[in-house]
């Protein structure tokens, strides 16, 4: 099967030309108000004797369905004054202006005039379907609603596709806009003549219909059947490379599907963890080489797709100075420009968005947050009112409602987002609680009221987007609603607030378990990587890390039994391989942990230390190892790997070891081996500029952490304003005092300090919008006052939410030692 200039729609009954039927005088249930459509052709006729003579027109092969385009033999379909409107309304939904795009479908179809063919009736039916599929969840529901009701008035093929040209593949991207993937899949299936049970070879056979069969991968990828979606990519690709090889005429059109399913394997290979394919191809697309010099490789291509794609991918792999230089060079900018010239927007609303979620992800909010306002024709001395006015692109208000939700401005960020549906902050409960329509919104309405400690608030919101409340019985809050992001949000915010039960039996029910079910069948892998990866997260908060293991081995195609070898084998899937290595960790299995760790980075664990320190190009690896190490106390190890991921020597100078390397984790982390293993001066040097470098509260937390129990830091602290960050050091501070005194055996005075503690840190919840720090903080004193162990594991676990990477993190902070010394000598003493 080729793609060649031949390609005809798969999709047809027969070869026969299919014919109108005269439609009965009724009212069309797409517009009421409308007259029942006639062509006009129909309209000038004798009598029915003679049919019209139409033909199905061949599938336009372009990414997501290209806008229609208006051939010779397609313009008796519309009047001359109607194809105008037609065509500037598929201009409109090309430059993604999706509501003019909506109006002029929408006069079109009220005014039922100048169309003169049933396909270009069902041309505007379609082409609105695409304008709403881009909107709000309520468009999008009524477009699969019209195109479903267009489909049942045409015939079906032998595998039941639609006959009309794009209505299935429109229909499937809406399906999968609303969370139906399943839908969806069926749906291109049929399209594709396939069926469900076909073996995985004539499954990912070539269809003929390029659009369906990128489509196909996309939502195999969703599912996480990536065996599949790789597979049909792959022949894609090696069909359109040897059709390029028999220069046929339509090169334009075969390069551009090669640039396509090219773009798609990098994102699946992404996903995937497949990250060294990944940027190998995306390499090989810029005419570029892994061993070309930092300045050829990020030179911009002159593909913005490209470009993207590679940024974003250095993104997740750690080399977020290649991702920023080439980001910038796709600007016309340089790293040590004026921070105004840095900021100032390119014109691109995506790479001005790529710039911002890197700069955030190193901690670089000050000019994240600058390059976000001047986005909005914003500044940062503006009134509450003019900040927080929506500027008209949704995407940029909600990139900085994530920008103020790092810097801790929750009463801004809220303020944007209320305006954004039209709500205001004094309104009624019920108010707060309804959806605005907008599925991202809503959601990020949600995740702010639980940053805020709203719980209640957000709870109710997420239930009444799928029409449920907070006291249905337990059988209606754990039903799936059909929509993987809200069901995924309704799990998390269950797990953040200690209803385990609910995320259980909902994450259960999705993939159609029960809690009471066998442990064989619990731990099977259902096929969603999503679903699978949060029944291993919710299992180990429940401390049920036997159910955790065993289901990441089976999703890793091992068996507990098997060798150690074996069973420190990646199996190719990054997410799996690192949550394993995780649990490990928390499981104290440390040599396991650490030759997985070894293996992902291509390193034998008898390598030479040269070699054991050497960066294996991921981020999160690399950074595992590190910490694993410190956790080992492997502290030359930790250190040395450390500081050649920072592009150090152990023998440089103390300045030029204090230097921050532009990524903030790796400084943190390097800051807190130095803590642990008495090299104070170095690791509070390197904070203090990392404070410079990163103006972030955290960083401000760990600099002010790390003077909390020393002689000094009170007369420090006094030089803060009081705020969120030094209420919960000094609480820190004198919890650190207590576990000292308990240890030395003086229990008085370390019970008066621990009661300050106490008192400070449930000020700074009380004061000010909760934080991962002050709930951990909170939690560890209530463990050394004797609270009951499911009180103060519930304190954790609402850290644990608010912040995942805690869950990460190496427990060998230097004062973990005297705190578990002072907690046995507590216990002693009850004794």
């Amino acid at each position: 099967m080729t793609y060649g200039p031949t390609s005809t729609n798969s999709a047809t009954v027969s070869s026969s030309a299919p014919t109108f039927t005269t439609p009965q005088a009724s009212k069309s249930s797409l517009n009421p108000n409308a007259e029942p459509f006639i062509p006009r052709s129909e309209q000038v006729k004798q009598g029915p004797q003679a049919p019209l003579s139409v033909r199905y027109p061949q599938t336009t092969a372009v990414q997501n369905i290209a806008p229609h385009t208006f051939q010779k033999q397609r313009i008796k379909d519309y009047s001359d004054e109607t194809a105008m409107k037609v065509g500037k309304a598929y201009e409109a939904l090309k430059k993604q202006d999706f509501i003019k795009a909506e109006e002029i479908f929408r006069t079109l179809l009220s005014e039922n005039q100048g169309i003169q063919s049933q396909f270009g009736y069902q041309d505007i039916i379609i082409g609105l379907a695409r304008s709403l599929k881009e909107q709000t969840v309520n468009k999008q529901i009524e477009a699969c609603n019209i195109l479903n009701q267009l489909r049942s008035e045409r015939p079906i093929n032998a595998f039941g596709a639609s006959t009309i040209h794009n209505l299935d593949l429109t229909l499937s991207l809406c399906e999968e806009k609303i969370g139906l993937q399943l839908n969806a899949e069926a749906r291109l299936l049929m399209l594709r003549n396939k069926r469900l049970n076909d073996n995985e070879n004539a499954l990912c056979a070539l269809s003929g219909n390029f659009d369906a069969d990128i489509a196909m991968a996309r939502v195999w990828q969703h599912l996480h059947k990536y065996s599949l979606s790789e597979k049909l990519l792959l022949n894609m690709r090696a069909e359109l490379i040897n059709s390029l090889l028999l220069n046929p005429y339509d090169v334009q059109k075969l390069h551009r599907h090669l640039h396509l399913v090219n773009l798609a394997l990098v994102f699946l290979w992404q996903d995937m963890g497949k990250h060294k394919q990944a940027e190998t191809l995306l390499l090989k697309m810029s005419k570029k080489h892994p061993e070309d010099t930092e300045v050829i490789l990020c030179r911009p291509s002159g593909d913005h797709d490209i470009d993207l794609a590679l940024a974003r991918l250095w993104i997740i792999i750690g080399k977020h100075k290649l991702a920023e230089r080439l980001l910038l060079s796709t600007c016309g900018k340089q790293p040590d420009e004026s921070w105004e010239y840095l900021c100032k927007p390119s014109g691109h609303h995506v790479i001005d968005l790529a710039l911002v979620r890197l700069w955030q992800e190193i901690d670089k909010h000050e000019l994240s947050g600058r390059l976000l306002l001047n986005l909005c024709h914003k500044h940062p001395h503006d009134s509450e009112d003019s900040l927080c006015k929506p500027s008209g692109y949704p995407i940029i208000d909600i990139t900085l409602v994530r920008h103020w939700e790092l810097e801790g401005k929750y009463q801004l960020a809220e303020r944007l987002l209320l305006n954004l549906c039209g709500t205001h902050p004094d309104a009624s409960e019920d108010s707060l609680c309804k959806p605005c329509g907008n599925q991202e919104i809503d959601l990020a309405r949600m995740r702010l009221g639980q940053l805020m400690g709203k719980h209640e608030r957000s709870e109710r919101l997420l239930l009444n987007m799928i029409g449920l409340h907070p006291n249905a019985d337990e059988d209606s809050l754990c039903e799936p609603s059909g929509n993987h992001d809200i069901d995924m949000a309704r799990v998390r915010l269950w797990q953040g607030i200690s209803k385990h039960e609910l995320s259980e039996r909902l994450l259960l029910n999705m993939i159609g378990l029960q809690p009471d079910a066998d442990e064989d069948t619990l731990c099977k892998p259902s096929g969603n990587h999503d679903i699978d990866l949060a029944r291993v997260r919710l299992w180990q908060n429940m401390s049920k890390y036997e159910l955790s293991e065993r289901l990441l081995l089976n999703m890793s195609g091992k068996y507990l039994c098997a060798s150690e070898e074996e069973l420190c084998r990646p199996c190719g899937n990054h997410l799996t391989d690192l949550s394993l290595a995780r649990l490990w960790e928390f499981m104290d299995k440390h040599y396991l942990t650490e030759r997985l760790l070894l293996n992902m980075s291509g390193k034998p664990p008898d390598a030479d230390e040269g070699s054991l320190c050497k960066p294996c190009g991921n981020h999160f690896i690399d950074l595992a190892l590190a910490r694993l190490w410190e956790l080992m106390d492997k502290h030359y190890l930790a250190e040395k790997l450390l500081l050649n991921m920072s592009s150090k020597h152990p023998d440089d100078s103390d300045d030029r070891l204090c230097m921050p390397c532009g990524n903030y984790l790796i400084d943190q982390t390097l800051v807190r081996l130095w803590q642990r293993t008495g090299k104070y001066e170095w690791a509070k040097e390197l904070i203090t500029r990392c404070c410079d470098v990163y103006p972030s509260s955290e960083c401000e937390l760990a600099l002010l952490s790390l003077s909390a129990g020393q002689a000094g830091f009170l007369e420090m602290i006094s030089r803060y304003p009081e705020n969120a960050n030094t209420l919960l050091t000094c609480s820190i501070h004198y919890f650190r005092l207590a576990c000292e005194q308990i240890t030395e055996g003086v229990p008085g005075s370390g019970k008066d300090n621990l009661n300050k503690a106490l008192g400070l840190v449930e000020s700074a919840l009380e004061k000010y919008p909760p934080s991962a720090g002050a709930y951990s903080q909170k939690a560890h004193c209530l463990r050394m006052m004797g609270a009951s162990e499911k009180e103060w594991k519930q304190w954790f676990q609402k850290a644990n939410f608010l912040n995942s990477n805690r869950l990460h993190r190496s427990k060998t902070d230097f004062w973990r030692s005297k705190e578990s010394s002072a907690l046995q000598k507590l216990r002693d003493l009850k004794e």
